[in-house]
Formats: C-alpha cells, sequence, structure tokens
C-alpha cells in the first residue's frame, strides 16, 4: 500500500504558476498534433490530462508565454519519448527498434539535418532550431542542453538494455546514472529565457555543478516517490529507488518510502549546505547566478506541485 505521506514529498517554496498556463496548456497540445505525436504515439485525451503546458508554467512562471510555450513543448515530447522507453520491457521489438531512433535524436541535437518523416524527429528539429536562435549569441547554453539531452539519451537506451536483459539495477547505479534522466536538461533554459549572461567558467565551477546535481537528485526522489504506483506496474522496474531499495535492502514497499523521503531529506540539506559554499564572483555574476539557482530550483519545485496538485499521470 502506498504511504501518501512520502508519496506527497516536496521541497520548499511557494507554490507559483504562469498567468499563461491556459493558453500555454492549449499552445502545446496543439503543438503535439501539428508533429502527429498524437494520435500516433498517445491519444489527444492522453496530452489534455497530463497538462505538461501547465507544467512547464509552474517549471518558468516568469518567462514569456513563448518561451513558456517552447519548455512546454519540449516537456512533451520528453514524456512521450519517456513513455516509449518506459514500455520497452512490454514490446521487445519496439524497444530495439527505439534504440537505433535515439541515436537518430542525438545526431539531431548535434546539428545533423533530418531528412526522414518520423514524428519524433521533426518535433525535435523544431525544438531545437527554436533554441538555437534564442540563444544564438550565447552558444554555450545550446552546448549545455545538447549535452544534457545526449546524456539523458544515452541513459534511455541502458534503460531499454536492461528492461531486455533483465538486469537489476543498484542503488550505487542509482546515484551513478539517476541524474542524467531528465531535469537538467530544463536547467539552461533558465539562462536562455531570463537573457542571463553568466561565464562559462561559472556554471562549470564546481560548487554550481554540485548545487545543480543536488537540485537533480531532490527532483529524481521526487518522481520516484510520485510515480511508485505506476512504475511498480511495469514487468521490469527501472530508475525507481523505491523499488531497488526495497529488493536490495529487503525492505517492505513503506520501509523503501520511507527510506527515500529520508534520501529526499539528505540531499536536501546537501543541496543547502553546497549554497553556504558559493565563491565571490563579483555583484554583476552573482546577482544572475543568484538568479539562475533560483530558476533551477523552481524546475524541481514546479514539477513537485504539477506531479501533486495537476497531474492525473501520478494518481
Amino acid at each position: 500500500m502506498l504511504n501518501r505521506k512520502y508519496a506527497m514529498v516536496t521541497i520548499p517554496g511557494d507554490v507559483k504558476i504562469s498567468d499563461y498556463s491556459e493558453t500555454v496548456q492549449a499552445n502545446t497540445v496543439n503543438w503535439a498534433q501539428e508533429f502527429n505525436l498524437s494520435p500516433f504515439f498517445k491519444p489527444l485525451k492522453w496530452y489534455d490530462r497530463a497538462l505538461f503546458g501547465v507544467q512547464a508554467a509552474r517549471e518558468y512562471p516568469f518567462a514569456s508565454l513563448e518561451h513558456i510555450t517552447l519548455a512546454g513543448e519540449l516537456l512533451t515530447w520528453l514524456f512521450t519519448v519517456d513513455d516509449s522507453c518506459d514500455r520497452g520491457s512490454e514490446d521487445k521489438i519496439r524497444a530495439v527498434q527505439m534504440t537505433a531512433q535515439l541515436d537518430v535524436f542525438i545526431s539531431i541535437l548535434q546539428g545533423r539535418i533530418y531528412q526522414g518523416n518520423g514524428q519524433l524527429e521533426l518535433a525535435l528539429g523544431n525544438i531545437v532550431g527554436k533554441l538555437r536562435t534564442i540563444c544564438s549569441d550565447r552558444p554555450f547554453l545550446y552546448q549545455q542542453f545538447s549535452i544534457h539531452m545526449t546524456d539523458y539519451l544515452t541513459e534511455c537506451k541502458l534503460e531499454i538494455k536492461m528492461q531486455l536483459h533483465r538486469h537489476r539495477m543498484t542503488i550505487e547505479d542509482y546515484y551513478r546514472e539517476r541524474p542524467f534522466t531528465g531535469f537538467c536538461i530544463m536547467y539552461p533554459l533558465v539562462a536562455m529565457f531570463a537573457g542571463l549572461r553568466i561565464p562559462e567558467e561559472v556554471y562549470t565551477h564546481p560548487v554550481v555543478r554540485k548545487i545543480e546535481l543536488e537540485i537533480s537528485l531532490l527532483g529524481c526522489l521526487s518522481n520516484d516517490l510520485h510515480s511508485i504506483r505506476r512504475e511498480a506496474e511495469l514487468e521490469e522496474g527501472g530508475f525507481n529507488l523505491i523499488l531497488i531499495a526495497k529488493r536490495e535492502l529487503d525492505l517492505t514497499m513503506d520501509d523503501a518510502i520511507e527510506f527515500v523521503a529520508e534520501e529526499h531529506s539528505r540531499h536536501l540539506r546537501e543541496f543547502e549546505t553546497a549554497r553556504t559554499l558559493l565563491p565571490d564572483f563579483g555583484d554583476r555574476i552573482n546577482t544572475q547566478l543568484a538568479k539562475y539557482i533560483a530558476g533551477v530550483y523552481q524546475i524541481v519545485r514546479g514539477y513537485d506541485d504539477w506531479a501533486v496538485l495537476d497531474t492525473e499521470r501520478y494518481r
């Protein structure tokens, strides 16, 4: 039985959402239809009920309508791919096909012009073109987005392989691989949308990277808690620490959920500690970096609110 107390664990912060949320949601669903993600991958009702546009409005509450809509399109694409990879354990032929398709996605991110008619490929090309335009004068940001996306797609291939070969992940595997499975993809969009001009050496500073890692883990652990009922129904379990800890530590389901909730609290403390270790980069950069870190934090806080308050995906 799912312990609802821990399934609703979130990070501190106010509930925020853009005034554009309804418009973004409509725009996002229209985009899914334009690129035939609906009905080819999922029925229109699935995209309506998932509320990826609302998720974007919570994650980037102060961005422009154009930018939040783009974030909603990216989230729609990511969740469509994620569901296709999750179901690899139920459709082995499709899983093998999806592995080859993931390589095509990576080539599009790296600048290859796609000549085919695949729905996901064309949709990704549309997103990539818009992002490149937004940060044309800050190419480092697109480079970071591309790296995070490639890491995510590589992890998707690993997860499919794990499902096909019935490989069981360990807790050590989880902490090595899980941070690359989604949240950090959205971080460069914070700087793109806000027009931040932070030097590359600041983005890559070890303390900034540590802060990003801890925020990613907070998002991943929250996602494990929110999605446990759904993921426990899959034929082969994936990157959910509740299921991994239950098996590896021989815990009951409630004890495994409590273990993950405690891990969430531990990494929240790690995040707070890391923030105190930031060096002084000078007033101008410090101000912009504070906006960036707040924006990255809001992505996970916004995801939490979407998962608990809005979507039926995890109910």
